[in-house]
């Protein structure tokens, strides 16, 4: 009897065995499919707000549109992601939306260096850079300086020229007072001796709309916000700041090759806030990676005059830190601090 009572419980064991490894196999082709991550099938489940705090149309603002178009393809659950215009305060209003909101990956922000690693210097700013959680740099960009195309100015030697014979006289606009843009010139005016007026905006947009209504002598912009009317003939690039230059502006010289040591890059990328889980930052990470390899996303960044420039999370926040210490050096070798 004990041997038939075996003999008829091995096949109901062994089709038990069979379901369990058929559970366990199709378990881990989910994983797969969702790259290994148990939190990609349960974030998202509802859109996600991406805040650019800046106003529409500018290099920050049109590469979050870019992304977003094509989120869909790559987020799970096909959610879509939202942009969100906060502008003012140089970038700090909104990114001080991003730092106060909840941190379950539902509120993102399109991040810039100026507001994340120049304006936390000041007491004035709430947040500092550890309130943030870096999830992927998207862009990296120079700057460049133009004026109107019937301006005297036509070369670096005649801004340089110009600028030591009339202190204060050369108004320039830029995206906010105490971003990388500001610093830029102010970093340069401590190293030259020169003396210019700085006219803050709430965008790199309207301070090229103040200097072609001709309510400015300059604006210092980043290079894809600048490109299209430099190649329309509306304005004239007189030089670039960074660490490289667009081949649209090959002829226009950096700063470093007249001996001037200022070449801060512009960074553009994605944060958190600092309590959002590293397993949702690694969903939105993965998902925003594969958004800046899309063909369509690439043929629109080369619209705006500039290409992706990937960091990791690790990377992009040893980034952060190194700009964070640098820029404070700036600040308070020109008084800024």
């Amino acid at each position: 009897m004990r041997t038939k009572k075996i003999k008829f419980l091995m096949p109901i064991a062994a089709t038990l065995l069979a379901i369990g490894l058929a559970g366990c196999g199709n378990e881990s082709s989910a994983e797969q499919a969702s790259g290994g991550n148990k939190a990609s099938s349960d974030f998202p489940t509802k859109p996600i707000q991406m805040i650019v705090p800046f106003s529409p149309g500018g290099t920050t603002d049109s590469a979050a549109r870019a992304l977003a178009a094509v989120a869909n393809n790559y987020l799970p659950n096909e959610q879509t992601v939202a942009i969100v215009n906060k502008d003012g305060g140089a970038g700090t209003i909104g990114m001080n939306e991003v730092v106060q909101a909840k941190g379950d990956g539902y509120t993102i922000g399109m991040a810039t260096s100026g507001p994340i690693t120049i304006k936390t210097h000041s007491k004035e700013v709430a947040y500092k850079p550890d309130d943030f959680k870096p999830v992927i740099q998207v862009v990296a960009t120079p700057n460049v300086l133009v004026v109107q195309k019937d301006s005297p100015i036509k070369t670096f030697e005649d801004w340089m020229d110009y600028v030591k014979k009339n202190p204060n006289k050369f108004t320039y606009g830029t995206s906010g007072a105490g971003l990388t843009q500001h610093i830029t010139m102010e970093n340069l005016m401590n190293k030259t001796g020169v003396k210019v007026k700085h006219v803050p905006f709430a965008g790199g947009s309207p301070a090229l709309a103040a200097l072609l209504g001709g309510n400015l002598e300059g604006a210092l912009v980043q290079t894809p916000e600048a490109i299209p009317y430099i190649e329309d003939g509306s304005l004239r690039p007189i030089w670039v700041s960074g660490t490289f230059k667009p081949e649209e502006l090959k002829d226009v010289p950096l700063l470093t090759d007249k001996g001037i040591d200022v070449k801060p890059d512009v960074w553009t990328g994605i944060v958190a806030p600092s309590s959002t889980p590293d397993e949702i930052v690694e969903v939105l990470h993965d998902s925003f990676k594969k958004a800046l390899e899309d063909p369509e996303v690439i043929e629109q960044f080369n619209k705006i005059g500039t290409e992706p420039v990937y960091k990791s999370s690790e990377d992009f926040q040893k980034t952060i830190d190194e700009d964070f210490k640098i820029n404070g050096e700036v600040l308070e070798a020109i008084g800024l601090k």
